[in-house]
């Protein structure tokens, strides 16, 4: 899923006047990484990550997205889902509170 959403986003985004992102260094075994760290979210999540990517490249010169930023944004995207994780644990905990007799 990771490589389709990558190909949808980055190498033939859909809109006209999206550009096209150029990849550097970014092959198969990189690609393979991000699958196995990305295992267990859904595909909204992994478009969302996509779309990362390709604002991240869209944020340079000539829309390009090298390894690390490819990996850094994974790391800041799962970072981002971890942390509404807890909000949401977080809020159901305090509705739990409130609404439960003592």
């Amino acid at each position: 899923m990771v490589a389709l959403y990558m190909e949808k986003y980055l190498l033939t985004p859909p809109a006209r006047w999206a550009k096209k992102v150029t990849t550097v260094d970014i092959g198969d075994e990189e690609i393979e990484r991000v699958v196995k760290e990305t295992e267990g979210f859904s595909g909204r999540a992994i478009s969302k990550l996509a779309i990362a990517w390709q604002a991240a490249a869209y944020g340079t010169d000539g829309a390009i997205l090298d390894k690390e930023t490819f990996f850094s944004t994974v790391q800041n995207h799962k970072k981002s889902m971890s942390q509404k994780d807890g909000w949401m644990q977080h809020a159901i905990e305090r509705a739990d509170m409130l609404t439960t007799d003592r």
